[in-house]
């Protein structure tokens, strides 16, 4: 009894020896699949030279001024010649105002000053005149009626709003750019508008920015405002939202690429190109910075393939966090 017993505690401890063994087998091949995947080269991103326009990117909304147009005479609405959506050219007839007081005021008046040609009777011929034309109310601007505030039969008094007009004339783009863009954004600069709901393309410039920034929900931001080459079209009304390009630098013999391509030796800024031979050291002029981008003035043409490659900062980063050794700057592996 006691020799089958025997016999079977050997079986078990067999069993789970075998079960080990097999069990460190297969770690250390996770193990070695784990480090061959760690140490191979990451893939970077590569840049094709391109002649481009240096741009901020916004979002805008038309607006203008609109201006209200009030009664300069008090009396009944006779006519109106105008409804909401109309558009309107300064000068153009709004409304008539009941005339019949106005002309007897200016007879009399007239009749007064024939008799007797003082400076009062003057005067008051003139105020009778002016009168008798105000019961006319007519545009003083560009624009499209936004509003007709009153109906024909309404009595009106001086300074009752006829109708709501937008200025034509004022529309324009207004926007914010970021703090960050401010050093790069001048008044003057070309702005391109894109108004995708409506498939079209208009031009403009920075008019004015704000010498006074705001800070909403821990952002701070920077209020510009667009003006338009040309007049637009109809369909461009106040309210409609666009994208805005701001054109910080057009394109001209250099070429702006992206920080990441530039690096520095002790010999100065260069650039890796790929070539059919392979990886290419360049050395580059370089210019301002813009946008997260830096100029290149000498060293690259339009089409040049860059490698954004890491610095040695960066690569030693990438193997200390997978766990790979960090080799000093001779090649041994640092202490």
């Amino acid at each position: 009894m006691k020799k089958w017993i025997t016999l079977l505690i050997i079986a078990i401890l067999v069993v789970l020896l075998i079960v080990v063994i097999f069990l460190n087998r297969a770690s250390a091949q996770s193990v070695s699949e784990r480090t061959a995947t760690s140490t191979q080269l990451p893939v970077y991103l590569t840049y094709t030279v391109t002649k481009e326009n240096e741009t901020v990117e916004i979002v805008g909304q038309v607006t203008a001024d609109t201006r209200s147009v009030a009664s300069k005479v008090s009396g009944d609405v006779l006519e109106l010649y105008v409804q909401e959506g109309d558009h309107v050219q300064a000068g153009q007839r709004i409304a008539k105002i009941d005339d019949t007081d106005y002309q007897i005021e200016y007879l009399s008046a007239l009749n007064n000053y024939k008799t007797s040609p003082t400076e009062i009777n003057r005067l008051n011929l003139e105020k009778a005149k002016k009168n008798l034309e105000n019961t006319i109310v007519t545009s003083p601007v560009n624009g499209v009626v936004q509003s007709v505030n009153v109906s024909e039969g309404d009595r009106v008094s001086v300074g009752t709003a006829i109708v709501e007009i937008v200025e034509t004339d004022t529309l324009r783009v207004e926007g914010s750019i970021d703090e960050y863009d401010l050093k790069n954004v001048k008044e003057g600069m070309k702005a391109v508008f894109t108004f995708e709901q409506l498939g079209l393309t208009l031009t403009g410039k920075v008019k004015r920015i704000s010498p006074v920034a705001e800070t909403s929900g821990g952002v701070t931001v920077i209020p510009v405002e667009f003006s338009f080459d040309q007049t637009p079209p109809e369909i461009v009304i106040p309210g409609l939202t666009c994208n805005v390009e701001i054109i910080v630098r057009e394109a001209t013999s250099s070429f702006f690429v992206p920080k990441e391509a530039v690096r520095q030796d002790q010999n100065g800024y260069y650039v890796m190109k790929q070539t059919p031979e392979g990886p290419q050291k360049v050395y580059v002029e370089i210019g301002e910075e813009v946008n997260e981008k830096i100029e290149i003035k000498k060293g690259v043409s339009e089409g040049d393939v860059l490698l954004l490659v890491p610095s040695q900062e960066e690569i030693q980063r990438l193997r200390t966090r997978q766990g790979l050794p960090v080799f000093g700057p001779g090649g041994g592996r640092a202490r």
